[in-house]
Formats: C-alpha cells, sequence, structure tokens
C-alpha cells in the first residue's frame, strides 16, 4: 500500500467494497456472468440441432448436459480451470465410461465458451482420459449355438438374421415383408440414417435365403420377426411404438435372448462370466465369421454401415484373426 497513511486507508476501502459479498452492485459490474450453464444453454440452441444423433444417443448425452448444468451450471467459465474439471469428472462418478462420457460432453461445453470468446482454452481437455475397456463378453461359435437351442423359434430366427446380415436390433424388429423386393433385402439402418445415410442391398441367397424361408410361417403379420402375442389387446392399448399386434418390440428381442442366456448358463455354467453378451454381441460374431471367410475390413464395415473402419476393428477386436494365405516363389 506504500507510505501514505491516507491513500493506503483509502485503497483499503475501496478493496473491502469490492471484496464484501453483501455489495450485489459492485459485484454485478466486477463479476462475470457468463457461467457454465450459460455455456449450455447456447450448446443446446446452436450445436445439438446440427448434430446427428439418434433418438437413444441424443437423450444419452442430454442426460449428461443436465447432469452438469445440475452440479457445476452456476460456476463462472472463466474461473473454472483443468483442476476444477479434473475434480470434477473424479468426483462425479468412479466409473472409467462415465468419466469418459462426462470429459466428452464437458470438452463440448466448454469448447463454445472459447468459441464465444470466454476464454482462451478448454480446460476439459487438458484433464487425463479415463481409460475405458469394453467389459462385455464376446459371443462364440459354442454359446450361440447353446442360446439358439434354448430361444423360441421367432428368436431363433432373430438371431439367425442379425448373425447374417449384421442388423442391429432396432432394424431387426422393424423389418417388413416388403422390404424384400428384386432378390434383395432392402435396409435403411435407423443409427445412420441421419449420419452416413447408409442404404444396404442385401442379395437373398444361400443362408439369408433359408432363414427368411423360415420367417414365412402361418401367422398373418407384415413384419419379418413376429410372434402371437400371449394377450390380445385392443388397438388403443397397444404399447408405444407397435402398429400390429404381431410386431416385436426391440426390448422384447432383449429380454427374450437373455431368458435364453440365462436358461443356456443354467445348463453350462461355466459359458459366461460376470459380463454376460447380449443380442447385439451376435453383430460381432457374424463380424468375425465374415472376416475367417476372406471378407476384408472395408467390406465387414459396409456391411455393419460403420463410418469409420475403427469402430469396425473393434468389433472385430477378441475373435480369432483370419489366416492370410502367402505363396513363396
Amino acid at each position: 500500500m506504500g507510505t501514505d497513511r491516507a491513500r493506503a486507508f483509502e485503497a483499503a476501502r475501496k478493496l473491502n467494497a469490492l471484496l464484501s459479498s453483501g455489495n450485489d452492485l459492485v459485484a454485478r459490474v466486477t463479476q462475470s456472468t457468463e457461467t457454465i450453464g450459460t455455456a449450455i444453454a447456447i450448446f443446446r440452441r446452436d450445436v445439438v440441432p446440427t448434430m446427428r444423433w439418434g433418438e437413444k444417443t441424443r437423450l444419452g448425452y442430454e442426460q449428461t448436459l443436465a447432469r452438469i448444468d445440475r452440479l457445476i451450471g452456476d460456476r463462472e467459465v472463466a474461473a473454472f480451470g483443468v483442476r476444477d474439471a479434473a475434480e470434477f469428472i473424479r468426483d462425479t462418478t468412479d466409473s472409467a465410461r462415465g468419466r469418459q462420457n462426462l470429459r466428452l460432453v464437458l470438452s463440448w461445453v466448454l469448447a463454445t465458451a472459447v468459441e464465444e470468446g470466454w476464454i482462451d482454452t478448454n480446460p476439459a481437455l487438458q484433464t487425463r482420459k479415463a481409460h475405458f475397456e469394453r467389459q462385455r463378453e464376446r459371443l462364440t461359435d459354442n454359446t450361440y449355438e447353446a442360446i439358439w437351442q434354448a430361444a423360441d423359434p421367432w428368436l431363433r430366427n432373430a438371431m439367425d438374421l442379425s448373425l447374417v446380415t449384421l442388423l442391429r436390433r432396432e432394424d431387426i424388429a422393424t423389418l417388413r415383408f416388403p422390404d424384400i423386393r428384386d432378390g434383395c433385402l432392402h435396409v435403411i439402418p435407423a443409427k445412420t440414417e441421419g449420419s452416413t445415410g447408409a442404404r444396404l442391398r442385401i442379395a437373398v441367397s444361400g443362408e439369408l435365403a433359408e432363414i427368411l424361408g423360415r420367417c414365412r410361417d402361418d401367422i398373418a403379420s407384415p413384419y419379418v420377426i413376429h410372434r402371437l402375442p400371449g394377450k390380445a389387446r385392443p388397438h388403443g392399448m397397444r404399447a408405444k411404438g407397435r402398429d400390429h399386434h404381431t410386431q416385436l418390440l426391440p426390448e422384447q428381442i432383449t429380454r427374450a435372448f437373455a431368458d435364453a442366456r440365462d436358461m443356456a448358463a443354467a445348463v453350462n455354467p461355466d459359458f459366461f462370466g460376470t459380463n454376460p453378451p447380449t443380442f447385439h454381441e451376435i453383430r460381432s460374431l457374424g463380424a468375425a465369421r465374415l472376416r475367417q471367410r476372406g471378407w476384408s475390413e472395408e467390406q465387414v464395415q459396409a456391411l455393419l454401415a460403420h463410418s469409420d473402419v475403427k469402430t469396425t476393428r473393434t468389433y472385430l477386436a477378441d475373435h480369432e484373426v483370419p489366416w492370410t494365405d502367402i505363396r513363396l516363389g
């Protein structure tokens, strides 16, 4: 403060006024109003509509945004540093996957703050990346066969259809017989409809022709995978998303597969560990089978409708790598 007593007292009075929590007028002028919650609002308004997310993905990220907003939405962006970001991610969840997701979404929010000119660098990007390994067990030929034997006929058809075409559960559930025309099965995968725009035209022959033939049973249904309900309900009382009484919802396929898997495990207790495979793992097994038959990664990627071959490699990981034939001389 120097040696001038009067000037020192005047400076002290000004500092006290600035630091006083009760001086709302001074605080209003000197404190930043740009909070993480404000950045989230801008991100939702300007960025989210441009993201080509599926409905399930969008809901998942929205839940994370809401969580960030609830826990630190009132924090000033300018005062939120790398240490704050690291502590928030670490203290919010013990799950490596959860931390990975929090870091990603928080980095999107803070990138919005950078783009608005509120901060110069993104502190979330400077935090340590959480290392998450896939924990779900892979299906093998033996475990697939055991589950198949325990499954109802309609579920066997759904499993075999996914194994051969690599289609997701949601696409298996929505396949209709009119989608089979001109000797091909026409599919626009729901998850990629708003992103890669993949449109698959799969030739109906061999295994696929045999499976589709089995699906044409004595039940009148427009859906390839179908069953008669245990209890008929009036049209107005049907579950949301169901337009025909024989239609199966994706969740029903998941539950039926889990039930068949549990029955298989009861007979073969050593088949599954603490993270048993789900219906989705059928795609991975089917992809590995195609590689073993000589398909290239790019061909498998096209059928899986992946935009990035890295994702395809994740599906192929932990399965036996096919032999490469080499002739010398």
